[in-house]
């Protein structure tokens, strides 16, 4: 019981948070030895120290320390360590980074391609064809008669006079002209006029005056253009000289008479056109330039921003920090 009570309180002596193991079972025997020189009175082996350290009893009540269910024991120690500290940076670099994307653009190229109009041509063939129709026609004439006198009637004598023959045509044909179209309307003119107002005395001022309108109907005839085809007869006088021989006494004169003049319907052969025609197609082609598009690749390169930035570490410098380190033993495993 002695040595029980003895070494325990060795155990709680020699406890220090802060040291080793190694430390801790020096420190024990030392003190174990001191204790036992000066208070042990027997001296023989049995109660030497090499002989203690197997039948050593160790109460787990009084061991320090905090036990697990694996049978150790923990202690919390606080231990300073040195430490390098540094001031912590951030260095960055900006650069620019050229990248390229292929891309199409659209352009443009000359081609040369035919192409073709369709036309028609208009092939006509005219011919005459008589048609006879009935014109009327006033023949006008002037005869030569003879006039001679009382003298004695000499030989005879033959003489080519010339006669007077006109023909009158009557051309018809239509025309479009203007005819105005007029009617009468009456439109209102009106006038401002001033009437004099009643006042009896009137010697000191000007007489007092109104404003009145007076209107009055007045004929107006409006008229406007239309067109209408209207026919027209248009006369055309041909006249010609026939040859005429005349035999006459030489004291015989020839001379021009009175106009005689008749109507006959005459029928005539006019040749009328007539068109035969036909469409003809006909195909025209040329050349023409044109332009058509293509894609052409193209390298499309811009300048990128890109930063590049490195954690620094700058003027280091030597720390002390307190740390708690947690020792853990087992007592099972303690040699003495």
């Amino acid at each position: 019981m002695y040595l029980n009570a003895l070494f325990t309180f060795c155990l709680l002596g020699a406890w220090n948070p802060t040291g080793s193991s190694q430390a801790f079972n020096r420190d024990i025997l030392q003190r174990f030895q001191k204790l036992q020189e000066k208070h042990n009175p027997f001296n023989s082996e049995e109660y030497s120290v090499e002989a203690l350290k197997g039948k050593t009893f160790i109460n787990p009540d009084k061991i320090p320390g905090t036990r697990r269910p694996d049978g150790t024991y923990c202690l919390k120690k606080v231990v300073e360590i040195e430490e390098t500290e540094f001031d912590r940076g951030m260095d960055c670099h900006h650069t620019f980074q050229r990248k390229c994307h292929l891309t199409y653009i659209t352009d443009y190229s000359s081609s040369s391609e035919e192409k073709c109009d369709t036309d028609f041509k208009k092939n006509c063939h005219i011919t005459f064809k008589p048609v006879p129709h009935n014109e009327k026609i006033k023949i006008c004439h002037t005869p030569l008669i003879r006039q001679c006198n009382d003298q004695t009637q000499g030989p005879e004598v033959c003489t080519t006079e010339y006669e007077n023959y006109c023909e009158t045509k009557y051309k018809v044909y239509e025309l479009d002209q203007d005819e105005p179209k007029c009617q009468m309307v009456e439109e209102v003119r009106c006038l401002n006029v001033t009437v004099e107002l009643f006042q009896i005395d009137s010697s000191k001022t000007s007489p007092p005056f109104a404003l009145r309108e007076k209107c009055e109907k007045w004929p107006v005839q409006k008229c406007e253009l239309n067109k209408k085809t209207v026919t027209k007869v248009h006369p055309e006088t041909s006249c010609k000289k026939i040859p005429k021989e005349i035999c006459a006494p030489s004291n015989c004169k020839t001379l021009p008479g009175e106009e005689i003049c008749k109507e006959e319907t005459r029928t005539l052969v006019q040749n009328v056109p007539e068109e035969d025609c036909d469409l003809e197609p006909q195909e025209n082609c040329r050349m023409e330039s044109s332009l058509v598009p293509r894609l052409v690749p193209k390298n499309n390169c811009i300048k990128v921003p890109k930063e590049v930035c490195v954690n620094t570490k700058k003027n280091p410098k030597k720390v002390k920090k307190p740390i708690i380190k947690e020792w853990c033993f087992n007592p099972n495993e303690l040699e003495y």
